[in-house]
């Protein structure tokens, strides 16, 4: 009996050494998000894979204005030339409220226009960009303005807010809604809707690789672009961080040349 307390008291005493030892190295990562990034010397950014020219793979490499920028914010906060300590994750318009919030990602840096319903739910930065939601056609259509959709198909992206423009303005549309910007684009392609709703910028990048196709003049609404990240004063200090690089990208004149690079002369033919 003295044997079994013995060993039972030794089991005990190191279960509580190990969550004592445990707990100190749970504790050894800040909370401050700012600080666990530094700490942990790598950023996890929510970026997406098929909106070109913002965020897309070529050769095997993501490029695009957003990736640009997540290559500015790496080399501002953990001084990265080669943007090596950034770990991309792909999220889609449906899944990345919920990645961010999950903590899977630290921030989104994805395409991501601030709205009022967003704002109840995660925190945004100041914009990177406006762009306006416009409607893409095949050349010879007779479609010629948003409210031309009444009675007609119109397709859309899931999770964007081009489903309440249409709503709004062409409430008798029939709206066709994918999962991405390649399938809406195949919709079109393949006659299966008479136009695509979606930001100017992300439509451009079709137009860039596709003949037949063009953007409509007008814009129906003004989408800011920001960078998502979690609500809460854990992420406070990473949000004055975000503003201040993007503040000082803007003063510097590196947004515009980000700009250029990816967007040069967006509207010329819309």
């Amino acid at each position: 009996m003295k044997k079994v307390s013995a060993l039972l008291f030794t089991f005990l005493f190191f279960l509580s050494l190990f969550g004592l030892f445990g707990c100190a190295g749970q504790s050894r990562e800040p909370k401050d998000l700012l600080a666990r990034i530094k700490f942990r010397n790598k950023i996890i950014v929510g970026i997406k894979n098929d909106s070109k020219p913002f965020g897309y793979v070529e050769d095997g490499e993501l490029k695009g204005f957003d990736i640009d920028i997540a290559k500015s914010i790496s080399k501002s906060l953990l001084g990265d030339d080669k943007g090596e300590l950034i770990e991309f994750v792909v999220v889609t318009p449906e899944s990345r409220i919920s990645d961010l919030n999950s903590g899977y990602v630290d921030i989104v840096i994805a395409t991501m226009s601030i709205s009022a319903k967003r704002n109840h739910i995660i925190d945004f930065t100041n914009p990177y960009y406006v762009a306006g939601q416009a409607l893409m056609v095949k050349e010879g259509s007779k479609i010629n303005s948003i409210q031309s959709l009444n009675t007609r198909r119109a397709g859309i992206i899931l999770g964007t807010t081009g489903e309440k423009t249409i709503r709004q303005l062409a409430p008798n549309a029939t709206v066709v809604a994918k999962k991405n910007y390649n399938e809406a684009f195949n919709l079109l392609k393949e006659d299966r809707v008479d136009a695509i709703l979606a930001d100017d910028s992300i439509l451009y990048g079709f137009i860039m690789n596709n003949e037949g196709y063009k953007i409509l003049p007008a814009r129906y609404t003004k989408e800011f672009y920001a960078i998502a990240l979690r609500q809460g004063e854990e992420n406070k200090e990473l949000k004055d961080a975000l503003n201040k690089i993007l503040n000082n990208m803007q003063q510097t004149g590196k947004l515009n040349r980000i700009k250029e690079k990816w967007i040069p002369n967006l509207h010329k033919g819309a």
